[in-house]
């Protein structure tokens, strides 16, 4: 019960407040995608790159809880695959999608605030290294499994090129990028610029968290065939998904209390937006990936209180 009046009530309180919000005209469509991307672009790389230069010392990068998280959103990725096509006779293109929203976790509107509301900077430290590789492994991946279901040729590089160009591009990749060179320079940060990135980052959580309430009121699940693939995709989201990667944290690379549920509760995650952004920017599957991202959101209160529940060390 603790658990979820100080860590789930709060962040989950917020996404309400926003889906009220996006209810009327307080936020708009337009400000709720400006709020979305003042999260994006400037609060949470700021709050990322504070994470990682920290007290100025280098911070560890031990591959343990990236190999870990990653072997499981494979196994998750075959499990769809397969799943897909026995029970719902999906396409390869869609498959790639489906597949996607089995093992693309949340991890930067939702993961980042419920993070740091659990487990403060050591948990977001412990979740960058999984951010860090997110999207440059899991993107390219899919984006082959697409490709190759639409018939697209021109050999690997040329297909998943754009998706890897994406990834480092991207704002919040640069912002732990540039974090973790500043502090191997052990220069910490100089003191007004300090009090003006921790003034941004403590707007990160509440930013993201309104946002994404808000753009879940501006969506609605589309009712047919596709529930029924949502809810599959839901079980392998946040139920098979934590479970294979707490086996792998835990039992296989034998990681810390924190470092297993930091990664087990990223892997109970909902599906995140760049599923939906994957099915528009091919055409394919578009009205799955829009109910996968909804229901999973909706659900992920229930796999979170309950992971938080089972392994939260407090």
């Amino acid at each position: 019960m603790a658990i979820f009046i100080n860590i789930i009530l709060p962040v989950f309180g917020l996404i309400l407040v926003g889906f009220f919000a996006g209810r009327t005209s307080i936020l708009p469509a337009l400000a709720v995608r400006g709020m979305a991307n003042a999260a994006t672009y400037l609060m949470i790389p700021v709050l990322l790159f504070r994470s990682m230069v920290g007290d100025g010392s280098v911070p560890s990068w031990e591959p343990g809880i990236v190999l870990s998280y990653f072997s499981g959103c494979l196994i998750i990725l075959v499990v769809a695959l397969v799943l897909g096509r026995l029970l719902f006779s999906l396409k390869l293109d869609q498959l790639g999608v489906f597949g996607m929203a089995s093992m693309y976790s949340n991890a930067a509107l939702l993961g980042l605030p419920l993070m740091q509301t659990a487990f403060g900077t050591t948990g977001l430290i412990l979740q960058t290294k999984i951010i860090a590789f997110h999207s440059l492994i899991l993107l390219p991946v899919t984006t082959m499994v697409i490709a190759l279901g639409r018939g697209q040729s021109g050999g690997p590089m040329k297909l998943i090129w754009p998706a890897v160009r994406d990834t480092v591009s991207n704002p919040i990749i640069i912002g732990i990028a540039s974090g973790l060179a500043w502090s191997l320079t052990g220069l910490g940060i100089w003191g007004p610029l300090d009090k003006m990135t921790a003034m941004l980052s403590a707007a990160a959580s509440p930013t993201a968290l309104i946002a994404l309430g808000a753009a879940l009121a501006q969506s609605t699940i589309r009712i047919g065939r596709e529930v029924l693939e949502a809810m599959t995709v839901s079980v392998l989201k946040l139920a098979l998904h934590p479970i294979i990667v707490w086996f792998l944290t835990a039992k296989v690379a034998g990681l810390s209390a924190e470092a297993v549920v930091v990664a087990t509760v990223t892997a109970g995650l909902p599906a995140g937006a760049n599923v939906y952004l994957q099915a528009h920017q091919f055409g394919v599957y578009v009205e799955g990936a829009v109910n996968a991202v909804m229901l999973t959101t909706l659900l992920s209160v229930v796999s979170i209180t309950l992971i938080l529940t089972l392994l939260h060390p407090g």
